[in-house]
């Protein structure tokens, strides 16, 4: 996500608001996402992300504008490229009233992990990977929004074998959104699944009879995965 050193370049100055939710007493951190200044703690982002660390610590070059590092509300740290309400549902996380309860839809979880990966906090992304895993995802759908924010790729063995277990091959939108070498490696995998060779030397076009087993073993060996973990909590 970029940030912008003049606040007046994003929302003018007399249109700006205090964030209804997030402009809390006793924060030390002012951040202008939009129209909107949050006001939240600079202990939290210094602490888990590498990327605002590098941000809030770098000088500004001699020839350069002071850089706005949000230490007051005239001189907030500025995000632009995101919504104030995706920033409002990443704060959430530190700021959760339920303390270890996290109860949030998919698309939630989908936009806080986003905005993890961008900015590098590890932890958080962690606490993403726990919540996804509770959801039933689609294969396609999984595979695509793990491989994106460089989640565990062990926890796609469950979706890599049911596309590879399945009748029909991969559609042309499917191979698009899983991108040309995993869209490979699953037709090698099917491949090796499909039974035992033929007369004519090509393989049975069917569903793929083997094991559980045998064939999470095909998608290990295929994808050079490990076994996947039994819990990840």
């Amino acid at each position: 996500m970029a940030r912008n050193n003049n606040p007046t370049s994003t929302a003018a100055v007399d249109t700006v608001r205090r964030h209804p939710k997030y402009y809390l007493n006793g924060g030390d951190f002012y951040v202008l996402v939009d129209n909107y200044v949050f006001r939240v703690h600079r202990y939290f982002f210094e602490r888990e992300s590498q990327w605002f660390r590098e941000n809030l610590s770098a000088e500004t070059p001699s020839d350069q504008a002071p850089t706005s590092n949000g230490t007051s509300e005239a001189k907030p740290f500025v995000l632009n490229g995101i919504a104030p309400e995706d920033f409002s549902k990443f704060l959430w996380v530190f700021y959760n009233p339920k303390y270890t309860l996290y109860d949030a839809t998919l698309d939630d979880w989908t936009v806080i992990l986003k905005l993890a990966f961008s900015w590098r906090f590890e932890e958080v992304k962690r606490l993403c990977t726990r919540e996804l895993e509770k959801f039933e995802l689609p294969p396609v759908q999984k595979i695509e929004l793990y491989q994106t924010y460089e989640l565990e790729r062990d926890l796609l063995i469950p979706s890599l074998q049911a596309l590879c277990a399945r009748q029909e091959p991969l559609t042309l939108d499917e191979g698009r959104a899983i991108g040309l070498e995993t869209t490979l490696l699953l037709a090698a995998a099917r491949e090796c699944a499909r039974g035992e060779l033929l007369a004519n030397g090509s393989r049975s076009p069917t569903i793929a009879n083997l094991g559980v087993d045998d064939m999470m073993s095909i998608i290990r060996q295929t994808f050079r995965l490990g076994p996947l973990p039994p819990d990840i909590s």
